[in-house]
């Protein structure tokens, strides 16, 4: 992997990471570290957020939905940035036109969703794939806001949080002078957001400034049955996002790369992991929203 693919790899495992800490990881001077992270910050390809987990905002269920377009997608990706319920909203090129992924409370609030999305004017037609289990995101599987670590949030955890997603490498003197406590109180209660799920600190790539990084999407018809499948893709650097599904696919996922070489790498490696019967690809030409918001 290439010290930009390796540095954002870290970043988006733990944004907080010292400079320090980037540089022994990388085995690499900290200067270097410390002037590439100024520049890819500086320019706005990349920031370092809170993520907050889909739960606490009502979110039981995702569904990506895979959009045909007669004529141009632009009125159609106006109308989809109208949905707050918008988790995802792309422009793609390859298998359809737009990749639109949604959050909803239920079942019922879904199919409200579906409805709405075909009714859009210039909507030829929608294809849906219902996750089931997201086995790799910024929130782990096992993340379900459960055990002896998990409290709602509270004013001042709320506004930790708002801050983190403005800058998530504020300092902690300075988000403690911000909420009116000690560093060591913001320190503890930071590790208790991030250990009980509720918050993880990651970075973001503005694909449209990032030059030297592509994403694409793909959905995967499996045959036969592997166990070890799942964890295959886990472990793969380049999949930055993995859900089992019901629907026109068995798992989708989500791939980054250098190029599209790179991520035509990729695909093919995912091609020939036992159980995979067929793999359709999509490129994000424009990804217009990416967020729980």
């Amino acid at each position: 992997m290439d010290f930009d693919g390796a540095l954002v790899s870290a970043l988006r495992d733990n944004g907080r990471l010292s400079v320090s800490e980037l540089a022994r990881r990388l085995g690499v001077p900290r200067h270097r570290v410390q002037e590439r992270m100024r520049d890819l910050l500086g320019s706005g390809a990349m920031r370092i957020t809170a993520n907050v987990h889909p739960a606490l905002l009502g979110i039981q269920t995702f569904c990506d939905v895979h959009v045909w377009v007669d004529g141009a997608t632009a009125p159609v990706l106006d109308a989809l940035r109208g949905f707050r319920e918008a988790t995802l909203i792309s422009a793609v090129a390859g298998y359809c036109d737009v990749v639109v992924e949604v959050g909803a409370e239920n079942h019922h609030h879904l199919t409200e969703l579906l409805a709405r999305i075909r009714a859009i004017a210039g909507v030829r037609e929608t294809a849906n794939s219902q996750l089931l289990q997201v086995f790799k995101s910024r929130f782990e599987a096992g993340s379900d806001l459960t055990g002896t670590a998990f409290q709602m949030p509270d004013e001042i955890d709320t506004r930790i949080i708002a801050l983190l997603r403005e800058d998530g490498r504020m300092p902690y003197r300075a988000l403690g002078h911000e909420v009116g406590l000690s560093i060591g109180a913001v320190r503890a209660r930071l590790a208790r957001l991030t250990q009980s799920g509720m918050l993880r600190i990651a970075c973001e790539l503005n694909l449209s400034d990032a030059g030297h990084h592509m994403q694409a999407g793909a959905g995967i018809r499996l045959r036969g049955e592997n166990e070890h499948l799942i964890d295959r893709l886990r472990a793969m650097p380049s999949v930055g996002f993995g859900a089992l599904a019901v629907g026109q696919f068995d798992l989708v996922v989500t791939m980054s790369g250098s190029s599209l070489r790179a991520l035509h790498t990729v695909v093919d490696e995912i091609r020939t992991l036992e159980g995979v019967g067929h793999v359709t690809a999509w490129v994000h030409l424009n990804v217009m929203r990416e967020s729980y918001e």
